[in-house]
């Protein structure tokens, strides 16, 4: 019986001792393989995406990492595979983000409620400033981060850990404390946060602060970490260097160079005192990226392709840290990506001008029912498309065993008070020009339900000042009242038939409006009103007797007025796609004679691009619907795309008519800091005029067929135009031409 009961201690003794050493194997099956190999990840921009290509080879050479550190884009793309996301997903997530849509700073202008894009179409400089608290206001940065911070947010699926050292690979990234230069190291937190820090080029994109501190992109302290891995948590690391090289003396001949070459040789420094921590059994890999710079996101592919090749000079020391099979696949096994959970809850932090409670309101479900995280992230989208945030960051918590998402709203810097300026240029080679400075001012959030305050003044060869008040009648709510003032001066210009311009009639225009409407979401807006006008035509230039039969005395009358406008034009400067329509409705009555007309203005516009390459194609059409002539009512044509070969509005009548076809082509782009880019391309245009004013008699003209070449681009002035165009009827004219308005 105790021999029976001996063997049966010691056959568990043997069972337990067998379990140990299989759990032992497994132990060191889904470690890293010693020694202990470290990966570290440096900054460079768009450059780094050769670490995706190097992260590849990696795994095909059966290299297991214990640990990661990473900073600006090594943050970025470390970051995600540390979290557990594979590479095809992080590849195919880099393929089909649109970075010229994220990079612009802006959202998607077909999903901007039209009442934040109705002014898009003049001509204003790309730089919003502001006015509080008694003195000036400039943006934060120069490209807002809201698209690319929720892009990491979903690639990581918004992970978060108290510990980095949890994650499926240990994970550390680097960022700048702006306030002392001095380098900070994350070790917890929230990963999308953390990566956005690392990456928070100054000047570039907006800076973040976290825990009280200002951060900007980690290259201007520690661009590769290696002292975040080597003697940490690996006893070798391979760093992969994709920064920019410093630049030879022959390469700075510009501003820009020696801006760039500050930078780099900032950068230079830090990683010089960094690569002397490693030692000679440690691996650099510098991918060849000539040819391919800090801005190159949309090249993705090809660059992560480039970081692939740079593998192969190293492979044979690479190979020689490579797992077993068997113990690398169960290593691998342990990357997965977070999944995401429902969130039960929005909460929205307090905010100083903008109406939060209404924010809560549209980002929580409207039967109390948990969202999933996807659904609130779209919201959240939509929230800063109204154009009120320079952010809109949020932290997901437990509270009560509830998922509680809190929004930290970051109003925009330069709000409530906004102040734009510009200018529009129309110049022809016979000499005529049209000059105009213009400045706006508005004031948001009035009151809780979101009112505002427009004021425009335009002053040149046209003049111009308008104020209106917009009036939402709930917070949310679609419908709106509204009132304004428009005082304008503006010149009707006549010419002879050859063309030569003999004389100028001057139209003055006092008007009041009030009345309400709709908002149509992003689409547009109907509006119903009434109004009041005085207007007055006076012999500005040529010789008043020919304008014997023109009323000098001022013209008083009231009427109704209907305007709907449907906006959804990718750009309005240089549309790819998306549709624009606009019609208006007038019935005038003068109050002394009773005269009654009706004026209706109409324009259809639609764009379409293959590759580098757009179609747009136009429709207008003017006229006095009811057929009476009255002075202050004339319709025009002509000028650079509206009948190119005739001057600015030489044809006056009574009706007009217009058909256009554009195609052009981006060829180049410019430095940032002059615009975006520079096309190539020409017009179609047929026009007609119905009761031309400059004839003995009124009579109709037949179609007018007219076309244009042109070098474009646009600049951060505008969409600046250098073309010739000529006319049936016309002549050959040059053109220069910055403003919007054709």
């Amino acid at each position: 019986m105790k021999r029976r009961h001996a063997a049966g201690w010691i056959a568990l003794l043997l069972s337990l001792l067998t379990q140990a050493h299989a759990a032992d194997e497994v132990g060191r099956a889904v470690a890293p393989a010693e020694p202990r190999i470290g990966l570290v990840l440096g900054g460079g921009g768009a450059r780094g995406f050769a670490h995706l290509g190097v992260l590849k080879e990696l795994e095909r050479l059966r290299i297991p990492i214990a640990c990661i550190a990473g900073t600006s884009a090594g943050a970025l793309i470390g970051g995600m595979y540390a979290s557990g996301v594979p590479l095809d997903d992080m590849a195919k997530a880099f393929r089909e983000a649109d970075w010229e849509q994220m990079l612009s700073g802006s959202p998607p202008r077909s999903s901007v409620p039209y009442d934040r894009k109705r002014d898009d179409y003049k001509n204003y400089f790309n730089l919003t400033l502001g006015v509080r608290d008694g003195g000036f206001r400039v943006p934060r940065s120069a490209i807002n981060s809201q698209g690319i911070d929720v892009f990491i947010r979903r690639v990581v699926r918004d992970r978060s850990e108290s510990d980095f050292d949890r994650l499926p690979i240990p994970f550390r990234a680097v960022a700048t404390n702006l306030e002392n230069g001095d380098a900070v190291v994350f070790d917890k937190g929230d990963l999308a946060t953390v990566m956005r820090s690392s990456m928070a080029v100054p000047g570039l994109f907006d800076l973040m602060e976290v825990d009280g501190k200002l951060l900007v992109d980690g290259a201007l302290a520690r661009n590769l970490p290696i002292r975040e891995a080597k003697g940490r948590c690996a006893d070798r690391v391979i760093v992969v260097d994709v920064g920019s090289p410093t630049l030879k003396k022959d390469e700075i001949n510009s501003l820009f160079d020696i801006v760039a070459q500050t930078s780099n040789l900032m950068v230079y420094r830090n990683e010089q005192e960094e690569l002397k921590r490693l030692g000679p059994d440690d691996i650099v890999i510098r991918p060849d990226l000539d040819g391919y710079g800090s801005a190159d996101f949309g090249k993705n592919a090809e660059i992560a392709a480039r970081g692939r090749l740079a593998v192969a000079p190293v492979e044979a020391r690479l190979a020689a840290l490579s797992a077993p099979e068997p113990n690398y696949k169960l290593w691998h096994a342990r990357l997965a990506p977070a999944t995401p959970l429902p969130i039960d809850k929005v909460k929205v932090a307090k905010t100083s001008y903008v109406n939060s409670e209404e924010l809560a309101r549209a980002l929580n479900d409207k039967e109390g029912k948990p969202q999933e995280l996807d659904a609130v992230q779209e919201k959240l989208q939509t929230a800063f498309a109204s154009g009120d945030y320079d952010r809109l960051s949020y932290s997901i918590d437990q509270e009560n065993g509830r998922r509680v998402l809190t929004v930290m709203p970051l109003e925009r810097a330069v709000g409530p008070n906004y102040l734009r300026f510009g200018v529009n240029l129309k110049s022809s080679t016979p000499g005529d020009s049209d000059f105009n400075f213009l400045a706006a001012h508005e004031r948001v959030w009035l009151n809780s339900a979101g009112a505002s305050w427009r004021n425009y003044l335009q002053v040149g060869d046209d003049k111009r000042f308008q104020t209106s008040l917009y009036q939402p009648l709930s917070a949310g709510s679609p419908l709106f009242v509204f009132g304004s003032y428009l005082w304008k001066e503006e010149m009707i210009p006549f010419f002879l038939l050859d063309h030569v311009r003999f004389a100028d009639l001057q139209l003055s225009t006092s008007r009041f409006d009030v009345g309400g409407g709709a908002q149509l979401g992003q689409y547009g807006e109907l509006r119903l009103g009434v109004y009041r006008q005085r207007q007055s035509v006076s012999v500005k230039t040529g010789d008043p007797a020919m304008f014997s039969g023109v009323t000098q005395a001022p013209v008083h009358s009231h009427g109704f007025a209907a305007t709907l406008l449907i906006d959804q034009f990718d750009n309005p400067r240089w549309p790819r796609h998306g549709y624009f329509v606009s019609s208006a409705l007038d019935f005038e009555t003068e109050r002394a004679s009773g005269k009654q007309s009706q004026t209706f203005n109409g324009v259809a516009d639609w764009a379409h691009t293959l590759g580098d390459t757009s179609l747009r194609l136009t429709g207008k059409y003017n006229s006095n619907l009811n057929g009476n002539r009255l002075e202050t009512t004339p319709q025009m044509l002509g000028g650079f795309l509206n009948l190119s070969g005739y001057q600015q509005d030489e044809l006056i009548g009574d009706s007009t008519a217009l058909t256009r076809l554009m195609l052009y082509r981006r060829v180049a782009t410019l430095p940032s800091a002059l615009g975006s880019g520079l096309y190539i391309g020409g017009s179609l245009e047929a026009g007609r005029v119905w009761n031309w004013y400059n004839s003995a008699a009124p009579q109709d003209s037949r179609w007018i067929t007219a076309g244009s070449l042109f070098l474009g681009a646009d600049t951060l002035l505008g969409p600046f135009f250098v073309g010739f165009g000529n006319a049936k009827g016309g002549q050959l004219t040059g053109y220069l031409f910055l403003g919007v308005d054709y």
